[in-house]
């Protein structure tokens, strides 16, 4: 969860760092490549961050020193998406996120106050509706919030790149050790992950029973618990349902923190071989450059 500074903005560590830069590296590459079509068959194509979040986050190891939010990331880019839409469910965020109107004047700038899948869904990909117009959608939910329904739209109009960053965190904290799910949570993965069929490979068969001479005294030697749960295979496992709807999807990419805990998995999917290819090139290389750390 996140820490906030003084000014409100968000504290984060450096994982969320190194998101971010992922983020820029593969928009760099985006951003060239989609303005080269321009030049044939594109009209227009459009960055689209559904959780805009904080403009200028603190770092965890050193509050003095601000880092560039995905907005300003992808506002700085070169050439210049033609249009920007920022979505935010908290009000003093769309509050900052109005001020770049001004701070970037060249800019076309939209911002949605509301549930990203409200406005994905309702206001967003209804507006592709030419076959010359793509985007690139950046899904970086607070915890268990893109529902699997908006993934799937995003999908179907065939003109959306999503780059999600997924809560392999706030999966195994409803996932409890020592009993079955709460049906609420059950609905919940259901709506994240878009079924939940995987569940009863992660929990172990009922109980053994130690017998006595006197039936009335057996008693269960053990309880349901839930098996070990590893990072790489949830992420493997959302990975595998975005390869459902999207033709193409990345390798995911494990974020930890400074306790080499997984928090999530950031993955690319597309229904263009190429920009998975430049995604799986680009982790690579982070990957590597965090080996020799």
């Amino acid at each position: 969860m996140s820490r906030f500074g003084e000014d409100g903005e968000d504290i984060i560590g450096k994982w969320s760092e190194d998101k971010l830069d992922l983020l820029a590296k593969y928009l760099e590459a985006y951003s060239i490549i989609m303005n080269k079509q321009k030049e044939k068959w594109l009209t227009k194509y459009y960055y689209i961050d559904a959780f805009a979040g904080s403009l200028r986050p603190r770092a965890k190891d050193d509050e003095k020193r601000y880092i560039k939010g995905s907005p300003l990331r992808a506002l700085q880019i070169e050439p210049k998406f033609d249009g920007y839409w920022f979505i935010d469910i908290s009000s003093q965020r769309i509050e900052r996120i109005e001020r770049l109107k001004d701070d970037f004047s060249d800019c076309n700038i939209e911002v949605y106050h509301g549930n990203c899948n409200e406005v994905l869904c309702d206001q967003l990909i209804p507006k592709f509706n030419s076959s010359s117009t793509r985007a690139f959608v950046f899904l970086d939910p607070y915890g268990l919030s893109i529902d699997w329904e908006t993934i799937t739209k995003l999908a179907n109009t065939r003109k959306c790149d999503i780059f999600v960053n997924f809560s392999v965190m706030g999966i195994t904290r409803i996932l409890p050790k020592d009993r079955e799910p709460k049906p609420e949570h059950i609905e919940l993965l259901n709506r994240v992950m878009g079924n939940t069929d995987w569940i009863t490979e992660v929990y172990k068969q009922p109980p053994t029973v130690q017998l006595s001479l006197f039936p009335e005294q057996s008693e269960q030697t053990s309880s349901l618990k839930r098996e070990i749960i590893k990072a790489e295979w949830l992420a493997d496992l959302y990975t595998k349902q975005l390869r459902t709807i999207f033709q193409y999807v990345s390798q995911p990419v494990l974020m930890k923190n400074s306790t080499n805990s997984v928090l999530y998995a950031l993955c690319l999917a597309s229904h263009n071989k190429t920009a998975v290819k430049i995604t799986n090139d680009i982790f690579k290389l982070y990957e590597k450059l965090k080996l020799q750390e």
